[in-house]
């Protein structure tokens, strides 16, 4: 009987729950030390600019489904890209958690006036995301990594590698007309995701991941050894 694919691959559960932890850490965490501090709005003459278009809030919420899906699929590829993109991407959250601390930043959203469904769903967005913690914008280092990381991937379509482009850029400008981000907040993301590839490569950052998984498998194997003597 032929048995069935896991979703993941067992060595992508340490970087995936690292990830996750991390993730919550940063963004909700930081809050704790700047909610008292002065905040600073990024918006610019580029901003006034830029039309209120709540349609895009389905792209916008639709991105964190399509990161699941990204990043399923390049921590399928191998072991190795799976430890550098998930090391990237843990290192890019640490240069956000810097930046929402040192430069805390928030922006006047827009006034939500139509009664339609788009604004509905960007009404409830706005009631359970607060705004701030905004540079860099974490929706676009994500989006961006989700993006590289298709480029490095050999076992899909070179198709699926120009979509992730589409999509990505998709979610970059929906960060700015429904109005939860400023223009610099997207260039900011994209540093941040470039600077986390570059890091994780340079230092062999996603080695650490192996370091851990070893030395959970050798606690495993001790305790099970205790227990038969």
């Amino acid at each position: 009987m032929r048995r069935k694919r896991r979703i993941l691959p067992k060595y992508a559960y340490i970087p995936v729950i690292l990830c996750l932890i991390w993730n919550e850490l940063v963004y909700h965490v930081s809050r704790i030390f700047t909610n008292r501090l002065h905040h600073f709005d990024f918006s610019s003459s580029v901003d006034s600019l830029i039309p209120f278009e709540p349609s895009f809030i389905i792209i916008y919420n639709l991105s964190y489904i399509l990161w699941a899906v990204g990043f399923v699929i390049f921590a399928r590829e191998n072991r190795k890209l799976c430890n550098e993109m998930f090391a990237a991407e843990m290192i890019g959250k640490t240069i956000c958690l810097i930046c929402f601390i040192a430069i805390p930043t928030e922006m006047v959203r827009a006034n939500i006036c139509k009664a339609d469904f788009f604004s509905y769903l960007t009404s409830i967005m706005y009631s359970i995301d607060e705004p701030n913690n905004l540079f860099p914008s974490i929706h676009c280092m994500e989006s961006w990594l989700c993006f590289r990381g298709a480029f490095k991937c050999k076992k899909i379509h070179s198709i699926y590698s120009a979509a992730w482009f589409i999509l990505a850029t998709l979610i970059c400008l929906s960060t700015v007309f429904v109005k939860q981000h400023v223009f610099v907040d997207i260039f900011a993301g994209i540093f941040v995701a470039e600077a986390g590839l570059y890091l994780s490569r340079w230092f062999d950052a996603g080695s650490v991941f192996d370091i851990i998984r070893v030395k959970l498998i050798r606690l495993k194997k001790e305790k099970k050894s205790k227990k038969i003597a």
